[in-house]
């Protein structure tokens, strides 16, 4: 800050350069005056010396304030940059974490099209099971149809056979 000098305003007041004597008191004036002049110059110091050293004091005063003041913005300045970084790393976090979703989204959707083809393949697959076992067991029905079939057949033989033989054993005895 620029401080104010106190001798140029000083100068400005009362000129210290200009030796020219004070003039001579009107006539008609007492002299008691005179002293009360002189009174009333120290009283003019007096006060420009009070206002220098309040302004000194308020000069002080702001450039405190002033140094309060820089001392606060750079502490925001310093929590904004923090939150800045909190927020880029909440950025970051959030599109890793939509990256992840989406990348799990496609999986979901690629498993369960491998779902609905193996269900498919199974479904198929029963059916064949189903088909093969009807053909299974109507093979079965129909064995067992063939060993009733052939068990007659071999019952048949047994009970004709023996008349049979014994027939045509008597004809050559």
């Amino acid at each position: 800050m620029d401080s104010l000098d106190l001798d140029q305003v000083m100068d400005e007041i009362i000129p210290r350069g200009d030796n020219r004597p004070l003039a001579p008191p009107a006539p008609n004036y007492p002299v008691r005056q005179r002293p009360r002049a002189t009174d009333d110059a120290t009283a003019a110091l007096d006060l420009v010396s009070q206002a220098a050293a309040a302004i000194k004091e308020l000069e002080k005063q702001s450039a405190q304030a002033v140094a309060r003041a820089h001392s606060a913005a750079n502490a925001v300045r310093e929590k904004l940059e923090r939150a800045e970084d909190r927020g880029d790393r909440a950025e970051a976090a959030l599109r890793k974490s939509e990256s992840e979703a989406a990348e799990l989204s496609a999986a979901l959707i690629q498993t369960r099209k491998d779902l609905e083809g193996v269900q498919s393949q199974l479904a198929a697959r029963q059916a064949e099971l189903a088909a093969m076992e009807q053909r299974a067991i109507a093979a079965e029905k129909r064995a067992s149809e063939s060993d009733a079939s052939v068990q007659r057949i071999v019952d048949a033989i047994r009970t004709q056979l023996p008349v049979k033989v014994a027939e045509q054993a008597k004809p050559a005895a």
